[in-house]
């Protein structure tokens, strides 16, 4: 399956606990742009996280009754972690949850930019 830029997608995330390493379904909101050439078919994105707590200037919320969350095919409120960067390949994608507006992604790109110090 090919994905894009804004899809909130599944990825099994690794856990390491004192019992060994397991894995665990996590949302993933894809932040790459494969409409452009690429060398390597590996998507960039950034953690989804329904624990919404003190929102801090690298995050973004997504509320419950927000246009965004009904396409979004998230379960809660939840925010989106610009800091909490990972590159996978497709193959790793469990399943495509939804996509968010190209105006949300434009907002995310913000919080991006900040997370990674570009102006």
């Amino acid at each position: 399956m090919n994905y894009n830029r804004g899809d909130v997608v599944i990825v099994p995330f690794p856990f390491v606990t004192e019992r060994g390493t397991r894995q665990k379904a996590r949302p993933a909101l894809v932040i790459s742009d494969h409409s452009i050439k690429r060398r390597y078919k590996d998507l960039i994105l950034v953690g989804i996280t329904s624990r919404v707590e003190t929102l801090h200037p690298t995050e973004f919320l997504i509320e419950r009754d927000s246009k965004d969350f009904k396409q979004s095919g998230l379960a809660k409120s939840s925010m989106v972690r610009c800091e909490y960067i990972m590159t996978l390949p497709p193959e790793i994608i469990s399943r495509k949850l939804g996509a968010l507006s190209k105006e949300t992604m434009t907002r995310i790109d913000r919080k991006l930019k900040q997370s990674l110090g570009i102006k």
